[in-house]
């Protein structure tokens, strides 16, 4: 039994990503347009009767209209938190009520793989919560997990410790701060982004990174690490790259495989086992 990983979107335009083994698939958002999801599907060769999906949150670039439909379409079950459901329903009408399979609050299973959930910081007027999730299956007999946390303000030490061990980290990457402060978006919104409940700086996002690593005890932790969300208009891919890269060179993390996830294209495949 292998296990495999690919980001398929990530940004304020779209956010998916995929993880699957011989027998399921989970979806990771969608954020993305139905067309552009199945095109991916079939080039990564996923039957879509093997598919299901997890939500993050209800902004629309993480479940969209044409995700929505494509989950109604194709049957597809959707692991969701009650909060969460409600803040779609909300927004959605009763258009996702059809395709909802279970609410869920912590830790479920899905084929073979045990998906945990846990509460991050990011909220506004339209989102009461969201969610980050680890992902554990065994491989050749031996424990591999997928830590996943796009979006969220801060990291604090009880998020650190659900991603501790992860063999695969995600984890947002949003602005460069100096770029934030000087850009032509309104004060609030600057003020939100920058707050405890809006999203990481390439800085955040570094210390974050250390801090895992160092956590962690498994001896291939955080072999790979990809930057996702990063902002088309107050980031750039080089300057969260060097940032973190950075950070991890002080900290003699040297081992690190530090992946950049796009916002218009699919990043390369992780395969284990």
């Amino acid at each position: 039994m292998s296990l495999n990983f690919s980001i398929i979107a990530s940004g304020s335009s779209g956010n998916c990503s995929i993880l699957w083994n011989e027998k399921i698939a989970i979806l990771i958002d969608c954020g993305c347009s139905a067309k552009y999801l199945s095109k991916q599907l079939i080039k990564l060769n996923i039957n879509i009767k093997n598919l299901c999906s997890v939500i993050t949150h209800a902004h629309i670039d993480h479940i969209s209209v044409s995700g929505i439909n494509f989950f109604i379409r194709n049957q597809i079950p959707v692991y969701v938190t009650k909060n969460i459901f409600k803040d779609i329903l909300k927004k959605y009408e009763q258009k996702i009520k059809s395709c909802l399979y279970i609410e869920y609050d912590k830790s479920f299973t899905i084929g073979n793989i045990e998906v945990k959930s846990f509460d991050v910081y990011h909220k506004d007027n339209n989102i009461s919560q969201t969610c980050g999730f680890t992902f554990v299956t065994k491989v050749k007999k031996r424990n591999y997990k997928i830590g996943y946390i796009t979006d969220s303000g801060k990291i604090c030490d009880n998020i650190k410790n659900f991603l501790v061990n992860s063999n695969i980290l995600v984890i947002e990457s949003n602005y460069n701060k100096q770029m934030l402060e000087t850009s032509s978006r309104p004060y609030e919104n600057k003020q939100w982004i920058l707050s405890d409940f809006g999203h990481l700086s390439n800085e955040d996002a570094a210390t974050a990174i250390s801090e895992i690593k160092k956590l962690s005890t498994v001896k291939d932790s955080l072999k790979y690490v990809f930057l996702a969300h990063i902002s088309s208009h107050h980031n750039t891919y080089e300057f969260a790259k060097q940032a973190v890269n950075k950070t991890l060179l002080n900290n003699n993390i040297t081992e690190t495989n530090l992946l950049i996830a796009k916002r218009k294209s699919k990043s390369p495949t992780i395969r284990i086992g």
